[in-house]
């Protein structure tokens, strides 16, 4: 589209793109989302009893940022840096998300075996009563997989040595030092099995 300026110039009128778009939040959204993190800190577990690095580990997961971490337990900012910085931080949290993980996986195994034995009437079900052979058929097989009836998997190794095996023998007497030392290595041959 042509736009025609008072002074007579012509210009090309130019459509804005969503690629060109920055939008920029406005004060309120910006207070809300401040009121949002100050309610995060007054909704936080009072840890004074615990030592700092822990102090600084549960903020940490609870996803609060190094700032809000060093306003909450009044530690300087730079001080919470080295903390998450450390080692020791690093291997204290990865056994607590361990821990936290085989403590979620207890759960889902525990919730899944309570509905196995729901599970199996329903494959069963299907195996006696499904009218579909292919779905039947497969049925039978997982039961049957699944009782211990497993057809025995055959697993072929094949090996290839590549590496030459010496052994040097060492001793303290000159005149076998020099015998040894005139015998000549022999390649041995091998045959694949």
């Amino acid at each position: 589209m042509q736009i025609t300026l008072p002074n007579g110039q012509v210009i090309e009128k130019v459509e804005p793109t969503q690629q060109n778009v920055v939008k920029i939040k406005t004060n309120t959204q910006l207070q809300q989302e401040d009121a949002e993190v100050r309610r995060k800190l007054s909704d936080l577990p009072d840890l004074t009893n615990v030592n700092i690095i822990s102090q600084v580990l549960c903020y940490n997961l609870y996803g609060l940022s190094l700032q809000d971490i060093s306003t909450v337990t009044k530690i300087p900012l730079e001080n919470v840096q080295t903390i998450v910085m450390s080692q020791d931080f690093a291997d204290y949290k990865k056994k607590m998300l361990a821990s936290i993980k085989e403590l979620d996986e207890g759960d889902v195994r525990n919730y899944l075996s309570k509905a196995s034995k729901r599970a199996a009437e329903k494959v069963v079900d299907i195996m006696q009563n499904c009218a579909n052979p292919k779905f039947s058929l497969a049925a039978a097989q997982d039961i049957l997989d699944r009782s211990g009836q497993r057809p025995v998997d055959v697993v072929e190794h094949k090996m290839k040595v590549d590496n030459e095996l010496r052994i040097l023998y060492i001793t303290k007497n000159d005149n076998e030092k020099k015998q040894l030392e005139n015998i000549k290595p022999v390649d041995a041959e091998y045959e694949e099995v």
